[in-house]
């Protein structure tokens, strides 16, 4: 596992895309990208959002074959680069007409999230064609060895992931229906 710098964006942005592309049931990522227009685009748009916000007020981990990666955050976004990160990611993801429905999840999502510090498990993806081998749960355990004595914190939106989080020593807090999805609430533990 390495830690990627800004020059690995555009590889971090493929794993991301490629392994959500064709995830199409309720979601949080298919909550947030707008359904007219170009998919792809507005994908590609959320995802270097998500990268360029992790690059910012967190990090992002690349497994060493660069098939997976783990996103997160450990502060607050706030000042100037983050205004500029969020209009931008609405212009050209969630457009205006969805900005309500996307503030009122943020509004559910910050009210789960623990008062005290804590990394926020943000975004994790193996490419699909590697997805099953491994690739995933050994960048999670390095991810957890480093940050073993932090409070961490995941939200996912399937039984699937809330089974690979427990085995991996995850439990969940929180579960709802608020939205059109289900939604989970996971710490570590």
């Amino acid at each position: 596992m390495k830690k990627a710098t800004y020059q690995d964006r555009e590889k971090v942005v493929d794993i991301l895309c490629r392994a959500f592309i064709d995830v199409l049931i309720p979601n949080s990522i298919n909550f947030v990208v707008k359904n007219s227009g170009n998919r792809y685009t507005r994908l590609k748009s959320l995802m270097e959002f998500q990268f360029d916000k992790s690059m910012l007020y967190g990090n992002i981990f690349l497994s060493n074959d660069n098939k997976g990666c783990i996103l997160y955050l450990d502060r607050e976004g706030s000042g100037i680069k983050n205004i500029l990160l969020e209009a931008k990611l609405l212009f050209t993801c969630i457009g205006l007409d969805n900005i309500l429905k996307i503030l009122k999840r943020e509004k559910l999502l910050k009210s789960f999230h623990p008062k005290e510090k804590f990394i926020h498990l943000w975004l994790m993806a193996v490419v699909p064609d590697q997805q099953g081998n491994g690739i995933g749960t050994k960048l999670l355990k390095e991810f957890l060895e480093i940050y073993h004595k932090e409070l961490i914190y995941v939200e996912t939106t399937t039984l699937e992931n809330c089974y690979f989080y427990k085995q991996n020593g995850f439990e969940i807090f929180h579960e709802t229906f608020e939205l059109d999805y289900p939604l989970y609430f996971l710490k570590y533990v």
